[in-house]
């Protein structure tokens, strides 16, 4: 008798077992306050990516639009 799929079970079910999490639930702690939010912080940061990010995206995706506006603006083909 083959014994191959019982084995391949016992094996994956140690496998399952050893990535199973001890707490599956978060527990808030007791003796310490949660860190503060440094909104100041992000907002400046989003800002100097957004100001990074509109302007590339804007010629990555929008230079077909300007060559065709620059080849019917000369009269090209």
């Amino acid at each position: 008798m083959n014994n191959t799929p019982r084995l391949f079970n016992a094996i994956m079910k140690r496998t399952a077992r050893a990535f199973k999490e001890e707490h599956p639930f978060f527990i808030y702690p007791k003796n310490t306050r949660a860190q503060p939010v440094h909104a100041k912080f992000f907002i400046q940061r989003l800002g100097r990516t957004a100001g990074m990010y509109v302007p590339i995206m804007t010629m990555f995706f929008g230079w077909p639009f300007f060559g065709k506006y620059i080849i019917t603006k000369t009269g090209g083909p």
